[in-house]
């Protein structure tokens, strides 16, 4: 009977889903492309914050968080919390400014454009994509494993299912669409966690949780043996954190769905607030619990990859399977994790939306386009990239979670100096901005792909990504003699109306 309840929460929620995306299309018809991709530029803080939590909790901070929580004890969650918490105060004063010099931005790439060129520019619109892309199939992926190891279902349904159901709400009712799902889903996201954490404490015993992690430290017999996994001080949880930092800066400053929600905000001060308040005091707690109570619950019991789990992205299923059982309770965390990839992959997806829509169409496909064609095709592309990202995440079966979000930290991470650079100083140049890209790119990758111990490739791998550019860019930008004239972002104008 177990895989009935999981068809029967995709057919439920498709229905709930598509069913809001016509409501709100019909309630708050979309008047031209500014609305489509910005939602009319007046969206309230209290309405953004809760989008922005909930376009943060993926399904990676579910059940990564746990995986970290495998792997470094109670330092794992810890480490996953400030180490992705630190580019969103990148990102904050970042979103700022470019509110404030150039006001009539709608993506990144525009403004990238406008400050490098339009060379710099479509290496960034790549970059850009491929977050996406990235971030879109990581959701796939988690989905697919929790609705099998819960209920059987196939992985490929599982994956496949919630991202074509995401895929038809955002291109019908755009970013605004999003949102109103968004604040839904942040209740019963919240409601679930504050239920669960409680009853797994209870039903395992802090006692015996405490006792097997005791365990875990000092019998090297232990499968999941660690001296360090009672440590908040642990070496390779800093580590974790440190690639975090990393892996999350080109994660969040390239995805044009967190540029879309701040443009979207109704004036720079709710901005800040809505930042704040769903980072902070939101989304933080989120992946200290899955990383404190869910991995390390598990490992407590003795469990781990072979020795009850085929792979550690299944942690937080196991655990909460183990506790509920079968019924309500393995519903409640799918609908859980379900809700968390459904936000992520709409926040990005509009994302790709905009991109598409107010960056791409009208400058290299059709260039006396009206913004109803600018429209039809960012709804037509939206198809396109889920059908890409789809067949992606189903040839993902049985990958790591962690090791994807780690591995696609090097990957990322390389543009995003020339970017903050490029918003600051006058004197970082197009080829600065290129050089560092890679650089910092082949840097990294030749890290991960020749450095032999498996426990520190991907750390060096994710910071030479990072540092590799930083370092080109500052040393490049102190002896450039190009000079960029910041006040021409005063005046531009994109290809449709701004409503603003």
């Amino acid at each position: 009977m177990g895989n009935y309840y999981g068809y029967i929460i995709l057919a439920v929620f498709a229905v709930i889903f598509i069913g809001i995306s016509f409501f709100v299309s019909k309630k708050f018809p979309v008047e031209g492309v500014d609305d489509f991709v910005a939602a009319g530029r007046g969206i309230p803080s209290s309405l953004v914050a809760a989008s922005v939590m909930v376009s943060w909790v993926w399904t990676t901070t579910i059940m990564g968080a746990a995986e970290a929580g495998m792997s470094f004890g109670i330092s794992g969650g810890f480490n996953y919390a400030w180490g992705n918490s630190i580019p969103f105060f990148v990102l904050i004063p970042l979103v700022l400014h470019l509110r404030n010099k150039m006001p009539k931005c709608t993506t990144f790439t525009e403004f990238i454009e406008q400050r490098y060129g339009r060379t710099v520019s479509k290496i960034f619109f790549v970059f850009g994509i491929g977050v996406i892309a990235y971030v879109m199939i990581a959701q796939g992926v988690g989905i697919g494993i929790v609705f099998n190891s819960m209920f059987g279902i196939p992985y490929e349904i599982g994956a496949a299912v919630p991202l074509i159901i995401v895929t038809i709400y955002i291109s019908k009712a755009g970013l605004r669409g999003s949102i109103f799902n968004d604040v839904i889903q942040f209740f019963i996201i919240s409601i679930i966690m504050i239920i669960s954490v409680p009853l797994i404490l209870r039903s395992i015993g802090m006692e015996n949780i405490y006792s097997g992690l005791v365990d875990v430290v000092n019998n090297p017999e232990n499968i999941n043996h660690n001296p360090e996994v009672l440590s908040l001080a642990s070496s390779g949880g800093f580590r974790y954190g440190l690639t975090a930092v990393v892996v999350a800066m080109g994660q969040v400053l390239l995805d044009q769905g967190y540029y879309s929600k701040a443009i979207a905000t109704a004036s720079s001060k709710q901005l800040l607030k809505a930042y704040i308040l769903g980072t902070v005091f939101a989304w933080m707690p989120i992946p200290i619990l899955c990383g404190g109570v869910f991995g390390c619950s598990v490992i407590s019991l003795g469990v781990g990859e072979g020795a009850g789990l085929s792979l550690t992205s299944e942690a937080a299923p196991y655990i909460m399977k183990l506790v509920y059982g079968g019924g309500l309770g393995s519903i409640m965390f799918v609908l859980m994790v379900f809700m968390a990839g459904m936000t992520t992959g709409g926040g990005c997806l509009s994302g790709a939306q905009a991109l598409f829509t107010a960056d791409l169409y009208k400058k290299y496909v059709n260039k006396t386009a009206t913004e109803q064609q600018q429209m039809n095709f960012g709804r037509k592309i939206t198809f396109a990239v889920s059908a890409v990202v789809i067949v992606i995440a189903i040839l993902l079966k049985g990958k790591s979670l962690l090791m994807m979000d780690i591995f696609s930290g090097i990957l990322f991470a390389a543009p995003t100096s020339s970017l903050i650079a490029g918003m600051y100083c006058k004197k970082t140049s197009p080829t600065i901005a290129i050089v560092s890209i890679i650089c910092g790119l082949a840097s990294g990758l030749i890290a991960f792909f020749v450095i032999p111990n498996d426990d520190i490739n991907w750390f060096v791998g994710n910071i030479l990504a990072l540092l590799v550019p930083a370092a080109i860019v500052i040393i490049g930008s102190i002896f450039s003699r190009y000079e960029f004239d910041f006040d021409k972002l005063k005046n531009y104008m994109p290809d449709h109306t701004v409503n603003k």
